[in-house]
């Protein structure tokens, strides 16, 4: 809803033409997110999609796996650590096939079912690149401008 004042008129029209839908916009909603940690997924197969957060909390210590369902929170659980990714996946062949979540954090993956945990998968340990290695050493003594260290150039 536009409030028509003089000096946000052009605010107003310009939403009306817009081509993109404000659909909400909460600046106190609290959500401490990364775009790889937000999924729309038919947790339930009924057809109605929700939306997966891996939230990070205000400090870092608060992560916590929230599901909304329109407007309002479906579903919380803490998780033990903070989350890199979230994804929806299909684990099982029959019908109703409704989808698992699959939260990335540290060497783990976590698993939740109908919206519980599943299962927390270990990623097997692996040597980083010797290249890559030495150069974050240089880093971290400041023996390497830090420009080439993130260049992608070699």
């Amino acid at each position: 809803m536009c409030v028509e004042l003089s000096s946000r008129r052009d605010s107003c029209n310009s939403q009306a033409n817009s081509k993109w839908l404000d659909a909400h916009y909460d600046p106190v909603a609290s959500l401490y997110t990364f775009s790889s940690c937000v999924a729309l997924a038919d947790l339930h197969g009924d057809g109605d999609y929700k939306l997966v957060v891996g939230n990070l909390g205000p400090t870092g210590h608060e992560m916590k796996l929230k599901v909304y369902q329109g407007m309002g929170l479906l579903s919380e659980n803490a998780l033990p650590d903070l989350p890199a990714s979230v994804a929806a996946f299909l684990m099982e062949q029959h019908e109703p096939r409704m989808p698992a979540v699959a939260v990335a954090s540290g060497p783990y993956i976590y698993v939740y079912k109908n919206l519980r945990p599943y299962f927390k998968f270990t990623l097997p340990p692996m040597e980083p690149n010797p290249m890559e290695k030495e150069v974050w050493e240089q880093a971290k003594e400041w023996l390497l401008a830090t420009r080439p260290a993130f260049s992608c150039n070699g």
